[in-house]
């Protein structure tokens, strides 16, 4: 007898605490949108602040490698339906094709990601140029 009582408030506290848990879980979404329609929390971006070295690094990855994989996908369909050089220069050119939407994609990422200070050099202004 004295074990029936003990598996029944066992099961008693776990069904508790998994009231408890979802109620914890409902208060605390509550919290974070009130705290988000308040504006008290900022979102965070990434944090990934690439230097320029790194950032021509990545897209000159980027488009090597597309061009790699199309190179190296037209080669395998060239050895399985014989037609080579054909498919593979094909997937060259589609490698080549998706090379330059990846940079132009990365790069339009990067410029949007890019925190302006007032210290930065952006270029001339209209007072810099030479008018004679």
């Amino acid at each position: 007898m004295p074990s029936s009582n003990n598996q029944t408030s066992d099961k008693k506290a776990s069904g508790s605490t998994g009231i408890r848990s979802e109620e914890t879980r409902a208060l605390a979404e509550k919290i974070h949108s009130a705290k988000k329609d308040a504006g008290l929390m900022v979102e965070k971006k990434s944090g990934i602040h690439l230097t320029g070295h790194a950032r021509a690094a990545r897209l000159g990855t980027e488009f090597i490698a597309a061009i790699l994989v199309g190179a190296g996908i037209g080669y395998f369909a060239d050895v399985m339906f014989g037609t080579a050089p054909w498919l593979m220069l094909v997937m060259v050119l589609v490698g080549f094709a998706a090379g330059v939407l990846n940079v132009v994609r990365s790069a339009n990422e990067m410029n949007t990601e890019a925190v302006i200070t007032p210290d930065m050099d952006l270029g001339p202004e209209n007072d810099d140029v030479d008018d004679g």
